[in-house]
């Protein structure tokens, strides 16, 4: 899932149904066309995350809150204890259903699975219920297997784990996050907080919380917050993901409880 695909649904989730001309009436702010926005709300309804009661409005479906709720929680992942064990996933999808598998696999890694080998998936957080969603979601009922347990011959390490999950290019992209954030954002930020409480732009400020919340959402759905002796000791991740948080906790306390933008906090 595309990262303003996910957070259309995040705002979706927060009410009982959003008219398109105002979801378009926020993103052209952050200058997305009505189309883009369109085929984005195109996309949720056709992966079943979205649906429309009218021609006129989206929801949420049941599968879209399931979605949400595992992809918030995960990276909560960072403060847990890791207990060693692991979750795989075992996949033997015929040919004649590739895009099944292509589709299935891109859901894997952004659940935060890694491949071990072909068509072996692994992951040291047992996310259970995300993959019997998935595998539900695209029919591989008959073509899966999923079990958990212990590695009896090796203990795995950084550099396996570096390799497995492609931490160097995330550590780069973590990296890249920061400069655009200490750079680029933190300074329009406090321009815009700094305006007098009569000058303040709700709107303004709830285009800045998204902006922020899709870099860390890009994040979210690459990252696979993996256990700290799975990862090297100074790992930007860790600073991205805190620094982030509170700065989008910040922005909502920033905008005024009177604002129609502040019910999506």
């Amino acid at each position: 899932m595309l990262s303003v695909d996910k957070q259309i649904l995040f705002l979706l989730s927060r009410a009982n149904r959003m008219e398109i001309r105002q979801i378009i009436t926020i993103y052209e702010r952050r200058h997305y066309t009505a189309p883009y926005i369109r085929n984005a709300l195109s996309r949720l309804k056709k992966e079943g995350y979205a649906e429309s009661p009218s021609r006129s409005s989206y929801r949420i479906t049941d599968a879209g809150r399931k979605f949400i709720r595992s992809i918030n929680l995960k990276p909560q992942r960072y403060g847990e204890q890791w207990d060693g064990s692991w979750e795989l996933v075992m996949v033997e999808i015929p040919e004649a259903l590739r895009k099944h598998r292509d589709r299935f696999r891109t859901d894997m890694l952004q659940i935060g699975f890694g491949l071990l080998y072909s068509s072996v998936y692994l992951s040291p957080w047992p996310y259970r219920e995300e993959v019997r969603e998935c595998i539900r979601r695209h029919e591989l009922e008959p073509f899966a297997t999923v079990f958990s347990g212990r590695m009896l011959d090796r203990d795995m390490g950084p550099q396996e784990a570096a390799r497995i999950w492609r931490l160097e290019q995330l550590e780069s992209d973590y990296r890249g996050k920061k400069t655009w954030y200490e750079t680029d954002f933190h300074p329009r930020l406090e321009k815009a907080l700094a305006a007098a409480p009569n000058e303040s732009d709700p709107l303004g400020l709830f285009t800045l919380y998204l902006e922020l919340g899709e870099a860390i959402s890009e994040m979210n759905l690459e990252d696979p917050m993996l256990p700290a002796p799975l990862l090297p000791p100074d790992w930007t991740g860790r600073w991205v993901q805190n620094e982030f948080t509170l700065c989008l906790q910040r922005i909502a306390g920033a905008i005024p409880p009177a604002s129609p933008y502040a019910s999506f906090f």
